[in-house]
């Protein structure tokens, strides 16, 4: 007996469907950064070492007494040159969310953080990673910045950063990381917005 198969007809939006697919599991992450600037709590991804002279000069952060030393201390060799600056920001503005939102987490994952260039570079990665998301009707509109929390990785606009915008991303980071049922997106937007406020 001879089995025929009828052939079967695929639909465009099963190709666009398999072409998304491509495009997220191929689509650069955090692990094909060339660089990686590690601090404490934190893996820094980045293109150019100015990026994180940007990042360092965008972030406008008082230290918690006897905070900023230890950094010092204890950063990677090669990395001297910025951790008086970077790890100490980053580590400690994370800090600072922890104490606005009342959380002391214990045997946290790091933190991912991808600088990229600007609003479109990030828009395009979050749709990449994210096909169910709201698309803009024209074109791609930009994005500050967005958390996957896949990846545990905040996507970050260089154009746009500033110590309120990184917050309200940690925010997410740390109610997913945190909570053993991480709350609704709304309600975790209201937090972030609250801590964006008060860090600025």
């Amino acid at each position: 007996m001879t089995l025929v198969r009828k052939a079967k007809r695929v639909s465009l939006w099963e190709l666009l469907g398999l072409f998304a697919l491509f495009l997220v599991l191929n689509w650069p992450g955090p692990v094909a950064a060339q660089n990686v600037f590690s601090t404490q709590e934190a893996d820094i991804y980045y293109a150019n070492p100015t990026d994180l002279q940007i990042l360092e000069s965008r972030l406008r952060f008082s230290r918690v007494d006897n905070f900023y030393p230890k950094y010092v201390s204890t950063s990677a060799a090669g990395q001297a040159v910025f951790s008086t600056g970077v790890a100490a920001k980053v580590d400690g503005l994370l800090a600072k969310v922890r104490l606005i939102l009342n959380f002391c987490p214990r045997n946290q994952e790091r933190l991912r953080i991808f600088l990229l260039k600007n609003g479109r570079e990030v828009q395009q990665r979050r749709l990449a990673l994210q096909p169910s998301a709201a698309r803009p009707l024209f074109g791609h509109s930009t994005l500050e910045a967005f958390y996957d929390p896949m990846s545990r990785t905040i996507f970050l606009s260089l154009d746009d950063l500033r110590a309120g915008i990184l917050a309200h991303e940690m925010t997410h980071f740390i109610l997913c990381e945190c909570v053993a049922v991480p709350p609704p997106e709304d309600i975790q937007e209201d937090w972030a917005r609250y801590v964006e406020t008060q860090v600025n």
